[in-house]
């Protein structure tokens, strides 16, 4: 007998997948996920952060974040990034529901962006998560170990 998804996210001895970007755990092994919202957290930030072609065996995964970030910025770009974000998280995420997209910049460093997305699975629609990148570095803001299980970041930048 299969169990429920919920299930599997409710047994502390079970993995769900693998930790994104990948690396060593504390026995070598590859650092796992514990449950479905970690899990889609580390999906959608490897969608984002990967650009089409960049994957082998599947060169249209990715989305062209990056490229938009290079583009001169006006008041059409945080809609060109939004509209980026929800068409590539369809395609290859459907069970991630984009609930909101901000364009961030820092006040110390204006040529630098950020992307805030509010998120949420159709596991669990009711929860919440936020996921905020440096989209020029190619990291997650306020995860300094590419681990993060939490919903919500510091460090956060200022509006755009």
């Amino acid at each position: 007998m299969s169990r429920s998804a919920r299930e599997i996210d409710l047994d502390p001895r079970t993995y769900v997948g693998l930790s994104f970007p990948l690396r060593a755990d504390n026995n070598n092994n590859f650092a796992m996920t514990k449950n479905s919202i970690q899990q889609s957290r580390h999906n959608l930030r490897n969608l984002l952060l990967t650009y089409p072609g960049e994957r082998a065996g599947n060169p249209e995964f990715g989305c062209r974040l990056r490229e938009l970030c290079f583009e001169q910025h006006n008041e059409s770009l945080p809609s060109r990034i939004e509209t980026e974000i929800v068409e590539a998280t369809n395609q290859f995420l459907p069970y991630i529901n984009i609930i909101d997209v901000e364009t961030l910049t820092d006040a110390n460093q204006q040529e630098k962006i950020f992307v805030s997305i509010k998120f949420s699975t159709t596991l669990d629609p009711q929860v919440n998560q936020a996921l905020t990148l440096d989209v020029g570095e190619a990291t997650e803001v306020g995860d300094s170990t590419g681990d993060s299980t939490g919903g919500s970041t510091s460090g956060r930048p200022g509006g755009y």
